[in-house]
């Protein structure tokens, strides 16, 4: 089998570039959010099949999932709302596989940003909108790696790609692509890395706290509980949660400063100013360590809040991921490190996060985020970079046809 050079890799990466940025420009356009995430898939189905992908559809079954310990507590339907598989090769070398999710959280407040969040405005080298970083580029990117590994022939080995929902919310979309199958030897996934790769993230709960009191006229505001009020103390108490969960932290996020924290997403109550509320909710996110079970965690949330208020409802819902430390000293990582090395010239280090990814449900196994370069994730103006995509992709072009053969 003829060599294929970094500089080969990157030559092909150019060639196709310009059509790589329009496609994530038409899928930074698509507003992919929790249960319209099909004109996203659609687009990303035509561009898996245009570089030589079998590609068959799969909507999750919802009550399969729920039997499953692993997988997150549905939001929503499943109804018309499908994930993709794509197939090819037919190689004897190693087996890889890719994924990446199309779906995107709000844009909200959208007054704040400078550049339209569905608009994918390109300025000195990088591409603006929510999902242009976590992750459509990386999704560009792992698509344009496969283009330029065909330029130097067939696969050396068989390589499955699967485009997933419900990244952002309890991961059943690639939970769901894991159970039917094929897996391979060797995972990548294109989320934004910024020049490191990620090997270990916490686990994360999210749960919904209801909070009632008795509405009534302001003028009777301290003849009883406000539930906004409360709201405060569950907070508080939750916090007090947060710091004892870091009082250890795990030798794996060694130096990260408070690797579990809590998020206090929404909170709803009231209509008026001059009414006591009759109930608040409140929707908040829990990490947790790796070694901790989620139902652990789960019970620790709601003592925290039983011990606020007595009478607060705690409603699980969304994620029940547990935490992942992958091996750094494996093939896969070795070799993506020396194709890294060779395409960016410097040592690829891995860097915990304090978020979860998808690649919790390839453990065990060698499996791996690396991905493009970008800020604004979850906030405004988020940007990815182009030159990044280009060079991630001349990596993974290189790992596609180096791990197979």
């Amino acid at each position: 089998m003829a060599i294929f050079s970094s500089l080969e890799a990157r030559k092909a990466v150019e060639r196709a570039l310009p059509e790589t940025i329009s496609f994530l420009q038409d899928l930074v356009r698509v507003s992919s959010l929790l249960g319209n995430e099909e004109p996203a898939q659609a687009l990303v189905e035509q561009r898996l099949r245009d570089v030589g992908f079998d590609v068959r559809s799969l909507v999750p079954d919802e009550a399969e999932l729920v039997e499953n310990p692993d997988s997150g507590i549905p939001l929503l339907s499943y109804e018309g709302r499908r994930c993709l598989v794509g197939t090819q090769g037919s190689g004897s070398g190693r087996s890889l596989l890719l994924n990446g999710h199309v779906d995107v959280v709000s844009e909200e407040p959208a007054d704040r940003w400078t550049k339209p969040p569905y608009g994918a405005a390109i300025e000195d080298g990088r591409l603006y909108g929510r999902g242009a970083c976590d992750m459509k580029g990386g999704i560009a990117a792992m698509l344009l790696a496969v283009e330029a590994a065909l330029s130097a022939g067939d696969l050396p080995g068989p390589l499955v790609y699967q485009s997933v929902i419900e990244e952002e919310c309890g991961g059943n979309g690639a939970l769901a692509a894991c159970l039917a199958g094929p897996l391979a030897e060797g995972i990548v996934i294109g989320e934004p890395t910024n020049g490191s790769m990620d090997l270990v993230a916490p686990g994360v709960i999210w749960a919904r706290i209801t909070l009632e009191g008795s509405s009534r006229h302001a003028s009777h505001a301290d003849e009883g509980s406000n539930p906004i009020e409360t709201a405060f103390a569950v907070t508080t108490a939750l916090h007090e949660l947060e710091a004892s969960l870091n009082e250890k932290q795990e030798p794996e996020f060694a130096g990260v400063e408070r690797p579990y924290l809590l998020n206090v997403g929404s909170l709803h109550a009231g209509d008026w100013p001059s009414m006591t509320p009759g109930r608040a909710e409140l929707d908040v996110r829990l990490g947790f360590p790796i070694r901790m079970d989620p139902g652990e965690a789960q019970s620790l949330l709601a003592a925290a809040v039983g011990r606020a208020d007595s009478g607060a409802k705690v409603e699980f819902r969304g994620f029940r991921a547990r935490g992942y430390a992958f091996e750094a000293d494996t093939p896969l990582v070795r070799l993506l490190a020396a194709c890294h090395e060779d395409v960016r010239g410097s040592a690829l280090v891995a860097e915990p996060v304090r978020a979860t990814t998808d690649l919790r449900f390839f453990q065990p196994g060698q499996a791996v985020c690396y991905g493009p370069t970008g800020e604004g994730l979850h906030g405004v103006d988020e940007w990815v970079d182009l030159e990044s995509i280009a060079e991630v992709a001349t990596v993974l072009a290189l790992l596609i046809r180096r791990w197979g053969a």
